[in-house]
């Protein structure tokens, strides 16, 4: 899962990103604590954040990857003639499961 956060530095401010592969933010307490405590990619300045402040966005490689995999199959199930069916639902059904994941990452929140 990607995590976005934005930079303390009020002359930087611009959006930066971590990867992760805590589900929920119970998880990402254990393994980083409360508090993130990055450098900037922009400016160079460190950023402590609080847990609370990041936001998750779905990984589109997977998403990708799910469209790479239906246009395989449709070579494969061209004359059974499923394709319409299969060829759309698998990268739908795996954009709908990031975007689960990530809206269930992003509404729970720690109380210190």
């Amino acid at each position: 899962m990607k995590l976005h956060y934005y930079c303390s530095s009020k002359s930087c401010g611009k959006l930066n990103s971590m990867k992760v592969k805590s589900n929920n933010r119970f998880d990402l307490k254990m393994e980083i604590g409360k508090e993130i405590n990055q450098r900037c990619k922009h400016c160079g300045n460190h950023t402590k954040k609080h847990i609370n402040r990041l936001r998750a966005e779905p990984n589109y490689t997977i998403i990708i990857g799910g469209v790479i995999l239906a246009g395989i199959l449709t070579l494969f199930l061209w004359d059974f003639g499923f394709i319409s069916t299969l060829t759309s639902t698998i990268p739908i059904a795996i954009w709908v499961n990031e975007n689960k994941k990530a809206s269930a990452f992003n509404k729970i929140l720690i109380r210190d």
